[in-house]
């Protein structure tokens, strides 16, 4: 991808919609293109990071990790999408980690250079913070899911998460084109993989979600929505 296609990719993105494209081309000559291969960590919890990341290409998770080593999956990020703004407190310590999930392609934006290049930067910080609050209140739900909700429910929002951001329609459902075990459904969910093993035989017994190859394929998304409104785990 060349500088003028990236430039065009932070003037269309959230946290910098409205840039003039000259600050847009400036900036991006400021930035340094990274390439992460699949589970490659971007950061590292205790990380100190100057930088914040666009992705151009591929799909980033960012988890919380124990000091146990036990992973639970936040989300997802693909394409268009930045991440990284624990940098924006200087010296601060990255509270969670980054880790490409498939062949990722960044752009590194070097926190310094933003004021230098905005004239102000009002429009990026309000820009940001709406988007800070759009995230903080899928953190919320998911905190509620977590402390409150079956882990089967818990199990269908992760899904029906994944399908809205990345699902493809094919001739017999929706499938997922990325890979996902049952083990990163249960870093995703708070649960044990046994658990999650018992989900998915019931769904592909009752046709709701199968796997196919390496990729699971939703027939059912009104019965998976459906699921939702179950507070009983069986």
């Amino acid at each position: 991808m060349n500088k003028d296609k990236i430039a065009k990719e932070v003037s269309a993105s959230a946290w910098f919609a409205g840039i003039e494209q000259n600050k847009a081309d400036r900036l991006v000559a400021c930035s340094h293109v990274r390439n992460y291969a699949p589970d490659e960590f971007v950061y590292l919890v205790g990380d100190v990071q100057t930088h914040l990341f666009l992705i151009l290409d591929g799909r980033v998770k960012v988890s919380i990790v124990s000091q146990e080593g036990d992973e639970f999956v936040l989300t997802m990020w693909e394409a268009g999408s930045w991440f990284g703004e624990g940098a924006l407190l200087e010296g601060a310590t990255m509270p969670l980690e980054a880790r490409a999930v498939n062949s990722v392609t960044v752009l590194a934006v070097p926190i310094a250079s933003i004021d230098k290049v905005l004239d102000t930067g009002v429009n990026f910080y309000r820009s940001i913070l709406k988007d800070m609050i759009r995230r903080a209140n899928q953190l919320y739900t998911l905190v509620e899911m977590l402390l409150f909700k079956p882990l089967r429910v818990r199990v269908v929002a992760r899904m029906l998460h994944l399908i809205e951001l990345f699902g493809q329609e094919v001739k017999d459902g929706i499938v997922l084109p990325l890979q996902f075990s049952q083990s990163d459904f249960a870093r995703m969910s708070g649960g044990s993989r046994q658990r999650i093993n018992k989900i998915f035989r019931q769904w592909a017994n009752d046709g709701i979600v199968t796997k196919k190859g390496r990729h699971y394929i939703v027939h059912d998304i009104d019965a998976l929505r459906a699921a939702l409104q179950i507070n009983e785990d069986d």
